[in-house]
């Protein structure tokens, strides 16, 4: 089977976070995915847009211990999804994860259109990456809802 690659707009960094294409089976998403913001559509607005105009900003992941996750969800409780267990092909536990925390419904939408791999910014923490969430969708607040 050929790969097929949702890319972005950026080549190698955004923000200065290296690039890279991961296999959208191999990354954790954190969060279920949002089909409505503050009561409007968004999940589906932001899969039409996809598919108009290609993604513009490459989600963000972590590459994640187990123990750092479940600090995750002990912080953050019912909010994120349940952890998943990793094993490799011989069944033995995976040391790390690949985990989104920016960009969960374009991860959930990647899989939905086929794609088999996914750009994503390198972020080295998961606070990191929550602490830049805000800013990565402030061009695109009145695009999909109103606030």
């Amino acid at each position: 089977m050929e790969n097929k690659i949702l890319k972005c707009e950026f080549e190698n960094d955004w923000k200065g976070f290296e690039i890279v294409e991961l296999p959208v089976d191999d990354i954790w998403q954190s969060v279920p995915i949002a089909e409505k913001v503050n009561g409007q559509e968004f999940y589906i607005r932001v899969k039409q847009d996809i598919q108009k105009e290609g993604m513009h900003f490459p989600i963000m992941c972590v590459h994640s211990n187990y123990n750092k996750l479940e600090e995750a969800k002990d912080r953050w409780g019912n909010k994120i999804n349940e952890l998943p267990f990793w094993h490799n092909a011989l069944g033995k536990h995976k040391k790390m994860v690949w985990s989104v925390w920016g960009g969960s419904n374009r991860l959930a939408i990647a899989k939905d259109l086929g794609y088999t791999h996914i750009d994503a910014a390198v972020i080295p923490t998961i606070k990191q990456a929550i602490s830049l969430q805000k800013h990565m969708r402030n061009p695109y607040n009145s695009r999909y809802y109103n606030r």
